[in-house]
């Protein structure tokens, strides 16, 4: 299983924005935590199979490695 909290830099000030994986699938918007930054990061309606499918691969290889 892949560890759905997750983290990624902010493309305006760098802090780190906290999310989950199955969130981030369902459409949900991330904003930054940092009180003097407006950004949020999301996944784009026509980009949510592509990293459907992605994350599907990375659980299958995961398992193999075990």
């Amino acid at each position: 299983m892949i560890n759905q909290e997750q983290n990624i830099s902010c493309p305006v000030c760098a802090t780190k924005i906290h999310f989950d994986v199955m969130e981030l699938m369902k459409g949900i918007q991330f904003k930054c935590p940092n009180i003097e930054c407006d950004a949020a990061v999301g996944i784009a309606q026509e980009s949510k199979n592509l990293v459907g499918n992605a994350l599907d691969k990375f659980a299958e290889l995961k398992g193999k490695v075990k």
